[in-house]
């Protein structure tokens, strides 16, 4: 089988080597690049050829996919190629989210629109374009404000009562992602929400035409304060069967035809409540986390299914996983000690370290800001979590503040 892949995703090549699938990465040339992909493109046997294409808020990709032959599935490998893979496929007659759905998803406030007007209960929201709107909607209440197409938690901000809307407004605007982003022109859109209050989940679904075939719940663990950075995850956190309700009206609201949904939630005092939904795998490991509970290979089932090919994924866990993030203060990294120490503890599958010395920490604004990661298994969701947080107090990160 042969797979475009929108995006270049590691984690995507590595489920896929081993397998009867060869790859096609269409990346941003600039993109490539800068992070350095060649070296890492190396080391997977399942990629076959790379094309560059511009697909970030650009069409031009499609000349290159009209180029391309024998091109059996489509599929993003991040957030900022879902429209692009759902044009591409549908360009090509193959599977996919479907170009309506991809784009609703690619935006939070069309998603809030969209599923309001289906009847999904929600928070009041609005678009704003000053910090002088976020004021008229908050009253001086709390409220979050966030950007509607980008990725990564940045630029999300949480805000109590009374808080300064001018500098989170300057803040949402001007949040970086330094090389995750074309070096070319892009327009964004913003909006301002009422604060969801409660425990925090994921769910990651495979669709095929329309129908969930699988259904994971993750637990989520953010950071205290205004930015709500994700610091772990455990799989799986509670039944799939008592998530059924929101996802199928989710998939239903959107128009999702074939791929995998990965949903945030809030579960509030009146039932479960969407934070926002990409129509993507998770990032932050999650898939990594649900082949080790599930003891399965999602991404080969996500693959198959884009090439209509028919899929049975485990319908339960046999285990628990869990993955926690190394973090530090701001400033200069001195060194980074404790790794094999960490790995080498009960459980632990394994330890990544992202930041050497030299290297400058920002404040946790986004994930980009987390230093690594331990992923761990346990025989139930409260083992593996315990795993993983042992193992990243086992890593120690000197690091220089300045003052």
């Amino acid at each position: 089988m042969r797979l475009l892949l929108l995006g270049y995703n590691d984690g995507v090549l590595t489920a896929l080597d081993g397998g009867d699938t060869e790859v096609v990465v269409l990346e941003e040339r600039d993109l490539w690049e800068a992070k350095g992909l060649a070296a890492k493109a190396e080391r997977h046997p399942c990629l076959a050829e790379v094309v560059f294409g511009r697909y970030q808020q650009d069409d031009q990709f499609l000349d290159v996919v009209a180029g391309l032959t024998g091109v059996d599935a489509v599929a993003p490998g991040l957030e900022y190629a879902v429209v692009a893979a759902a044009r591409a496929a549908g360009s090509l007659g193959l599977p996919g989210a479907g170009v309506r759905a991809a784009s609703v998803l690619r935006d939070k406030l069309t998603l809030r629109e969209v599923t309001t007007a289906a009847g999904m209960p929600g928070p009041r929201f609005a678009e704003v374009r000053s910090a002088d709107d976020i004021a008229a909607f908050a009253g001086g209440g709390p409220c979050v404000v966030k950007p509607s197409g980008r990725q990564a938690s940045l630029g999300v901000l949480l805000l109590d009562a009374g808080a300064d809307v001018g500098a989170a407004w300057a803040a949402t605007t001007t949040a970086d992602e330094g090389n995750q982003i074309a070096n070319r022109p892009m327009s964004w859109r913003y909006l301002v929400e009422e604060r969801l209050r409660g425990p925090e989940f994921s769910t990651e679904c495979l669709v095929v035409g329309g129908r969930v075939v699988f259904l994971n719940v993750t637990a989520k663990r953010t950071s205290v304060g205004p930015a709500p950075v994700e610091l772990g995850h455990v799989v799986p956190a509670e039944p799939p069967a008592e998530w059924r309700g929101p996802v199928d009206d989710l998939v239903r609201a959107v128009g999702f035809d074939t791929g995998i949904l990965h949903a945030e939630w809030v579960r509030t005092a009146d039932g479960p409540r969407l934070v926002e939904c990409a129509g993507r795998p998770p990032g932050d490991r999650i898939v990594d986390l649900v082949d080790l509970a599930y003891r399965t290979n999602l991404t080969r089932h996500w693959v198959d299914a884009l090439a209509g090919r028919p899929v049975d994924p485990p319908a339960t866990a046999s285990r628990a996983a869990a993955i926690a993030f190394v973090t530090a203060d701001p400033g200069t990294v001195l060194a980074v000690d404790g790794v094999e120490d960490a790995s080498a503890l009960p459980g632990v599958e394994r330890v990544d370290v992202l930041r050497k010395a030299g290297d400058t920490l920002a404040d946790l604004r986004s994930s980009w800001d987390r230093v690594g990661s331990a992923i761990a298994v346990g025989d139930t969701p409260a083992e593996a979590d315990a795993r993983a947080r042992a193992a990243v107090a086992a890593v120690r990160v000197d690091v220089k503040t300045e003052h």
